[in-house]
């Protein structure tokens, strides 16, 4: 099925994938489960907590390179299949995202297989490529961010879920870095538009927006959820400002869905926000 995607820039024709294998209305990014079931004291309040900021889809962090993260091991394993469980109950999808590390070809296929089989272990809906241009994140090169996403991509592609692209939202500030061999294998682009220390949120999203318009899969951009540098707002009240207009621009660009960085780092006002604010 063909659609037309309008930006704020420009209109153009996307083919998009099927329901199961894109994400929609609001999501959340999660990075340490444990400390997030922890605050929450129970599963059922965290549902809960879902739910009432009427969230989509959870990404919660699954792998990093070629080893599984501590959400999916040990004692926290166990919850983590618990919490997957209600949220799906809810009518809420869970998606795991990895930061592949890829130095070489070998790496690539290893940690692909890694992410496809706990994709399918975990009855997770899709996976999210937080492939980024830091020297802690992905060490590889073109060859190896292709033979990573092609080879992760049709693992899905027979498991009938989804795989997004979660990166800088610039990409051509990284000269160096392959965006488009990742994001080439991509059935969704949800780009980091941090705009917490920007001039403004639309200026920041527009230049994500033409920055990504050669890509013709979904657009849902992951705004600012934190306090703090790289990105995050300076105080929890311009967090709630902020994410008010990001949404706003969202709906305007008519754009499928949007996300945030990060549960854990949500500043309480932000919660009012999504508890408050429609989708």
């Amino acid at each position: 099925m063909s659609n037309f995607i309008k930006t704020g820039l420009n209109l153009y024709k996307v083919k998009l994938p099927p329901m199961s294998t894109t994400l929609t209305g609001r999501c959340m990014y999660i990075w340490k489960l444990k400390p997030v079931l922890t605050n929450e004291m129970s599963i059922a309040n965290f549902v809960l907590r879902a739910k009432k900021a009427k969230l989509s889809s959870v990404w919660i962090k699954v792998a990093e390179g070629a080893n599984s993260y501590q959400n999916i091991t040990g004692a926290v394993k166990e919850q983590f299949i618990q919490a997957a469980e209600k949220l799906n109950e809810a009518g809420i999808t869970v998606w795991g995202w990895h930061v592949p590390y890829c130095k070489t070809s070998p790496d690539a296929k290893k940690e692909a297989a890694l992410v496809a089989k706990i994709c399918k272990d975990f009855k997770l809906e899709g996976i999210l490529m937080d492939a980024e241009s830091e020297p802690t994140f992905f060490k590889g090169d073109a060859t190896t961010a292709n033979v990573y996403a092609s080879t992760l991509r049709a693992a899905l592609d027979a498991q009938s879920k989804g795989l997004a692209i979660s990166s800088h939202d610039v990409p051509r500030n990284f000269p160096g870095f392959p965006f488009d061999k990742f994001a080439q294998h991509a059935t969704v682009n949800a780009p980091q538009v941090y705009y917490g220390a920007s001039f403004s949120v639309e200026n920041r999203l527009d230049k994500a927006i033409n920055a990504n318009s050669h890509l013709h899969v979904p657009f849902v951009p992951v705004g600012a959820g934190w306090l703090g540098d790289g990105g995050g707002c300076s105080s929890a009240s311009s967090c709630a400002e902020r994410a008010i207009a990001f949404m706003k621009l969202v709906k305007k660009n008519n754009f499928p869905g949007y996300s945030f960085w990060h549960w854990q780092g949500a500043p309480s006002k932000l919660w009012e926000v999504l508890f408050s604010e429609p989708v």
